[in-house]
Order: C-alpha cells, then sequence, then structure tokens
C-alpha cells in the first residue's frame, strides 16, 4: 500500500474544510473581513540586511510570504521608479477599452456589461493587475444575496495569502488563521497568479527578481551619501605653531573659529595661524557610485517594462518599432491574463445566477487591446490596390475607414476655349500649326467655338425650317409628281432665303462673342484698355 501522508501533506490547501463556504457578501464573512485589512507588519519591517533579505527569501520559499509581501510594499514606497513601472503596466491594461460580447445574446452580454461597470470592475481589473509585481492577487466578490448581481469588488490584501508546498494557496484570517481558497464558492474569490518561472506563486512576481538589486542599490546609496559627506565636500585645514598646538584650550578655540567659517560664520585667528580651503576627493570616485545608480535604475526598467525606453535605445527606425512590439506584447499578455480569470470565475457564474444558463455560451470578456491601425499606411495601400485593379474607392467606404467627411464634387463649367468640332462639309478646326497668336485670334477662335455649339445653331435653323414648311410642307412624299412639283417651287424658295436674315435671332452668336471676350479678358489674354475709346480720326 503506498504511503500518502506526505501527498496529503502537499495537498492540505487544496481540499475544502466540511462543506465549503455559501457565497455571500464579503462584508458579512469575518474571516473575509479581516483579511480585507492591511497588515501593520509592512510598516514594522526593521532596517533591511542581507541576513534579514535571506530570512524573508526563505520563509517565502517554504510557502508564506507574508513577510516578502510587506517587503514588496516597503519597495514600492522607497524606490519610486519600481512603483511608476508597476503602474505603467497596470495602467496600460487600464487604459484599453472592455466590452461582453455575444452573437447569440446582445441583450444579456449588454445587461452584464452595465452591471459590472456600476460594481466597479474597474478596480477589480487594477488589484488583479498587482500579481505582476507580487506574483498573485486576489479579489473578493461582493454578491447581492443568492447571486442576483455583483455589486463590487473587495481587494485581499498581499499579506494575507499563503501557500502550500504545492502552491495551492490559502488566506490567513485573523479569526480562523489559515483557510484554503478551495473552501470558498468559486465565484467568491477570483484568484490571479503571474505568469512565469514554475514554482510558487510568490516566486513568480517581477519584485521578487528585484529583490537584492534593491538591497544593493539602497546600501550603495547609503554608502555614497557617506562618501559625499566625508570626501566629497570642501573642508578647513588651518595649521598653528607646535607650541600653541600642544595647548588644547587655543586648538580647541581654532577649531571652533574653522567651523564657523565652514558654514558662512567669521573665525579669529593669530598672525602664525594659517587657514587652508582642500577640495574633496577626484569626481571618478564619484561618478563610480553615480554609475552603480544608474545601472540598478535601467536593471529596475528591463526587468519590469521589458526595456529601457530611452531616446538613445530607440534611435532608428528598427530600434523604435523592436521597442514598441515589446510594449504591445507586454499590454497583449497581460490582458489576456485578465480576460481568462474574468471569462473563468466571473461571467459563467453571472450566467448561472442571473439567467440561470448552465454555462456562459458564446457571453465573454474581451479587452480591446490591439493598437491603432496606421491609416497613412492603409490609405497608401488602398490607393495601390485602386490603380492596378482599375477601381475606384466608394465614397462610404473612405468615410468609414477614415472618419471623414466627404461632399460630391462640383462639376465644372464647360471650358470657353474648346477645339472646333469636325462636321461634314464645314473646314476642319484650327490645327496646332494654326495655333492663334493674337489676343484678337484667340477670341475669334473661341467665339466659334461657341457658335458651332447645338444652340447657335437651333437659334439659325427656326427661320429655315418655317421657310421649308411654307414651301414644300403639302408635299406628299407619295405623290407620283412629287419631283416635279419640287423643281417648280424651288425657285421661288430659294428667292426668300435673303430675306430670311432679317428672322434670325442672333442672340446666341452675340452671347457667344461676349463670354469669349470676358474669359479672354480674365485670363489676360486681353489687354486691359480693349474697351477704352480710340479716338476718331
Amino acid at each position: 500500500m503506498k504511503d500518502t501522508t506526505q501527498l496529503d501533506g502537499l495537498m492540505r490547501n487544496s481540499r475544502p474544510k466540511g462543506r465549503g463556504r455559501p457565497l455571500e457578501s464579503p462584508k458579512k464573512d469575518a474571516d473575509l473581513l479581516s483579511v480585507l485589512i492591511p497588515d501593520a507588519l509592512a510598516n514594522s519591517l526593521p532596517k533591511l540586511t542581507p541576513r534579514m533579505l535571506e530570512s524573508i527569501i526563505a520563509s517565502a520559499d517554504g510557502g508564506d510570504p507574508r513577510e516578502q509581501a510587506a517587503l514588496f510594499s516597503t519597495m514600492q514606497e522607497k524606490e519610486p521608479l519600481i512603483a511608476a513601472h508597476l503602474q505603467t503596466r497596470r495602467l496600460a491594461v487600464l487604459a484599453c477599452d472592455w466590452s461582453i460580447r455575444s452573437k447569440k445574446d446582445e441583450k444579456k452580454a449588454e445587461e452584464i456589461q452595465t452591471m459590472l461597470r456600476k460594481a466597479g470592475i474597474r478596480k477589480a481589473i487594477h488589484h488583479l493587475l498587482d500579481c505582476l509585481g507580487t506574483g498573485y492577487a486576489g479579489v473578493s466578490v461582493d454578491w447581492a444575496p443568492g447571486g442576483a448581481k455583483v455589486r463590487g469588488f473587495v481587494p485581499i490584501m498581499p499579506d494575507a495569502w499563503t501557500f502550500d508546498e504545492a502552491g495551492f494557496p490559502a488566506i490567513n484570517s485573523v479569526t480562523s488563521g489559515e483557510i484554503p481558497l478551495a473552501s470558498y464558492h468559486p465565484a467568491q474569490i477570483l484568484y490571479l497568479q503571474a505568469e512565469g518561472k514554475v514554482g510558487l506563486p510568490c516566486r513568480k512576481g517581477l519584485m521578487r527578481t528585484l529583490l537584492w538589486m534593491y538591497l544593493f542599490k539602497n546600501a550603495g546609496f547609503r554608502d555614497w551619501s557617506v562618501f559625499l559627506e566625508r570626501f566629497g565636500m570642501p573642508f578647513m585645514l588651518g595649521k598653528i605653531p607646535s607650541g600653541d598646538f600642544s595647548n588644547i584650550a587655543k586648538r580647541n578655540e581654532l577649531l571652533e573659529s574653522l567651523l564657523k567659517v565652514r558654514s558662512g560664520g567669521a573665525g579669529v585667528g593669530t598672525t602664525e595661524t594659517e587657514m587652508q580651503m582642500l577640495n574633496g576627493a577626484a569626481s571618478g570616485s564619484q561618478e563610480a557610485y553615480e554609475r552603480f545608480q544608474r545601472y540598478c535604475d535601467e536593471i529596475f526598467t528591463l526587468t519590469i517594462l521589458g526595456q529601457l525606453g530611452t531616446s538613445a535605445e530607440s534611435s532608428g527606425f528598427s530600434n523604435g518599432g523592436a521597442q514598441a512590439q515589446v510594449r504591445q506584447d507586454l499590454l497583449d499578455a497581460d490582458a489576456l491574463m485578465i480576460q481568462d480569470i474574468m471569462n473563468m470565475r466571473l461571467i459563467p457564474y453571472i450566467c448561472q445566477f442571473k439567467y440561470g444558463m448552465p454555462d456562459a455560451g458564446d457571453i465573454e470578456f474581451v479587452i480591446e487591446c490591439e493598437p491603432p491601425e496606421d491609416l497613412n499606411t492603409r490609405a497608401d495601400r488602398d490607393s495601390k490596390l485602386a490603380a492596378a485593379t482599375g477601381c475606384k474607392l466608394s465614397r462610404d467606404y473612405a468615410m468609414k475607414t477614415y472618419g471623414v467627411e466627404l461632399e460630391e464634387r462640383e462639376e465644372q463649367p464647360p471650358q470657353l476655349q474648346q477645339p472646333l468640332p469636325q462636321r461634314p462639309g464645314r473646314p476642319a478646326p484650327f490645327s496646332d500649326e494654326d495655333e492663334p497668336k493674337g489676343a484678337a485670334d484667340r477670341i475669334v477662335r473661341a467665339a466659334l467655338g461657341r457658335m458651332v455649339e447645338e444652340e447657335a445653331f437651333e437659334a439659325f435653323r427656326v427661320p429655315i425650317d418655317r421657310a421649308i414648311r411654307k414651301a414644300f410642307g403639302d408635299l406628299d412624299p407619295d405623290d407620283p409628281d412629287l419631283v416635279d412639283k419640287f423643281k417648280e417651287r424651288a425657285p421661288k424658295f430659294l428667292e426668300s432665303l435673303p430675306g430670311l436674315m432679317d428672322e434670325f435671332d442672333a442672340s446666341a452668336f452675340t452671347d457667344a462673342l461676349q463670354g469669349a471676350m470676358l474669359a479672354s479678358f480674365l485670363n489676360g489674354t486681353l489687354p486691359a484698355d480693349f474697351w477704352r475709346k480710340k479716338p476718331q480720326g
């Protein structure tokens, strides 16, 4: 028979005690309420030393990371760079829009989204992202009676968690001691641990990697301060005769005078007293301390943000693009981590309690973390595609894609100067070799172009058509004597043609000529003094 004693010890936090705890508000559970209040341990830690840090790490590796969590809190208070970089990671996710999506149950998805927004889901996401630094995080869900809705979220302090050898979490209540997470309802606490190396969750946080670097930097900073105080500031050296030096009273009097001079006061000495201002140590020793501080800061930045992100490091397209891709990869990973816990531990139970659904179906929590599209690149691609296929982009597509309002292009007025159309029986228009040279030639050409348009010819044909109908309108095309009758009436019709000029409407020709002259004047072709009266004779 196999001995299961050791296995039972490894799994002690994975098994619920008794029947498990009912789902209720954390404000009504004394054990949950006790772990929502920060422990005073973070404010009572003594001065950090290498021996103390070794003890804290050993305790965390044994499954009790409470002192380590308290140290993490102190690190964020005393090292602003770590706090700022961790906040950058959090805000990158919080700045993204989130939504509840569903194709089959759009109305339910909209109701859940409204409920979670009122409950403060953004606050829950902010606290769950603490796992980036600590390696783990938890938020208690405040459910209405019966799970009718989610009323809010209450964070569980990082220094309230412990783990067994298998990595199963438990919370340490002030009233009941260690309570396995598995004894609570799965929907009561949203527990999240960071992705990374294998082992206990308390070893996966980014701040765990920076523990020794934090110690070295702070110890070095203290040494640097002592060094600058001792060697970095100039000091006074006084020289007195050997006879006076053996006199303690005179020597103390001189020392007091030197201290007054150093602080901006005045000193008194004998005529034989010599005072000399001496500089501190060479700048090379000071720069060594400063370089070490910068190195520690760069390690903090590289560990948390994945890249330094300075202008010097991002010079050039390739380096800048690589850094942007690193930032996007971190954002995608952090957002997907939040999505997974919401879709596994929150959304299914909301659907079950509120709507009686056995599972969430296609209802899911989504964080929209994709980077915005480069519209310049897309515009260039659309232009090349349209040119290659011989097509043009639709107006609706352009307005929807690029977010701009477009109006129909106004029709351009017809050009005044048009080539003369070639008509049967008429001379060909001007050729390129006959390009008009002077202003008058251009006006004539423009006027002829207007006169041969259909409107002008219609005005000319009106009296001619009337004369044709008057002379030949009663002839029958089927009459066998049609030709003879036409020949008989033709001379009279030809005699009436010269008189038709009196009936001709010349307004179309006049308008054409005036329009051509006006266009020539506006274009600068016609001289400005063209209409000026010329002297007679």
